[in-house]
């Protein structure tokens, strides 16, 4: 599409500030397993036409869908749930329906979450599709974000999961601890053509240390990611631009078969025009 160059830059502007605004989720993003535990956790919530008005997210049912592929580990589980609680993202409560039950419900502050999240993705999307105004729905209509939900979580059950779609680049870009965050900023000095802000600079932007930057340009590089001159400053390879171009491309076609706007209510048969004769 003629608009993916500045769709890229909107992305990338959108993730630096979703990370670097709250070291807690920049660590629970870090890795896309506790990333998908907590996106698993707000469908199961949100999807009451399934689940009924307390939502579905049980211990039970969030481990059924962790035990789908590409497969979370009970234990991955657990201590992603510890950590959601732990720092007010969720409170446990009994279900109403069954005593012997737990209900894992976002706190508003998990709630207040999915806005920041998603208005990078609605705002990239509305480069590319003008016309369906993705970035307005979210703003204005109090369903969009439930009805994103429920689709992409069902759609866990039948459709390839992203991380299945591209799992080199996963593997160590989602997988690494700060990989996904140092990826950014190297990428837009590359399209800028503006210097690589320093390890320090890119440690303190992101909650890192300059040890944990160097641990991912010194593995990026093996992997043919990134080049390092003689001082050590990163640039991006070839292989990297193609890379993250068809990433950037996959993510967006998710969330653009996923955010749509709620469907019209079926008109009265007393109110409908009549089909035109010719």
């Amino acid at each position: 599409m003629p608009a993916f160059d500045a769709a890229i830059r909107a992305f990338i502007a959108g993730m630096i500030d979703l990370r670097r605004s709250n070291r807690v989720i920049n660590k629970l993003i870090s890795y896309q397993a506790r990333w998908r535990v907590a996106a698993y956790l707000l469908y199961l919530h949100a999807d009451r036409e399934r689940y009924g008005p307390e939502g579905g997210a049980t211990y039970g049912n969030l481990l059924e869908m962790c035990r789908r592929p590409p497969d979370i580990s009970p234990r991955t589980l657990q201590t992603t749930l510890a950590l959601l609680r732990f720092t007010g993202m969720v409170h446990v409560i009994p279900s109403a329906s069954d005593g012997r039950s737990k209900i894992y419900q976002p706190t508003p502050r998990m709630l207040g979450f999915t806005r920041p999240w998603l208005r990078y993705a609605t705002g990239t999307l509305d480069i590319l599709e003008p016309g369906i105004g993705r970035a307005h729905l979210l703003e204005n209509d109090p369903g969009f974000v439930d009805r994103f939900l429920v689709s992409s979580g069902r759609a866990h059950e039948t459709a390839t999961p992203l991380v299945e779609r591209m799992p080199e680049f996963m593997a160590f870009f989602a997988a690494r601890d700060g990989a996904g965050a140092v990826l950014l900023p190297i990428i837009r000095a590359d399209m800028d053509g503006t210097p690589v802000p320093s390890r320090g600079e890119l440690a303190k932007t992101f909650g890192l240390s300059k040890t944990q930057v160097g641990t991912v340009l010194r593995l990026g590089e093996a992997a043919g990611y990134f080049a390092l001159d003689a001082a050590g400053v990163p640039a991006a390879t070839a292989r990297l631009r193609t890379i993250f171009r068809q990433w950037v491309a996959t993510e967006l076609a998710f969330y653009a078969e996923h955010m749509h706007p709620a469907a019209a209510p079926p008109q009265p048969i007393g109110l409908r025009r009549p089909a035109r004769v010719e």
